[in-house]
């Protein structure tokens, strides 16, 4: 299975800033359980670590995520989009 697919490219792009699962469910108009699955991927790749603060869960985009992001828009700044 690929790390990486439209649905994932975007969680990684949206942790550009710090998000819950329902926030990322309510962005991309899909279930928190499909996120879930998607983040429990991209965390498994080191591309996303996950937090807890009381019942919400809190996803961050690592360096390792970011550098990805970089390398695959060819320009290496952080925010221009990617290349797929």
């Amino acid at each position: 299975m690929p790390v990486l697919g439209r649905t994932r490219l975007h969680i990684l792009l949206l942790l550009a800033e710090e998000h819950t699962t329902g926030g990322l469910a309510r962005r991309l108009r899909i279930s928190n359980a499909t996120v879930s699955a998607h983040t429990a991927a991209l965390r498994g790749g080191g591309l996303i670590t996950t937090s807890r603060a009381g019942r919400a869960v809190l996803h961050h985009r690592t360096a390792l995520g970011t550098l990805l992001l970089r390398r695959h828009s060819g320009s290496g700044r952080p925010g221009a989009p990617p290349r797929f």
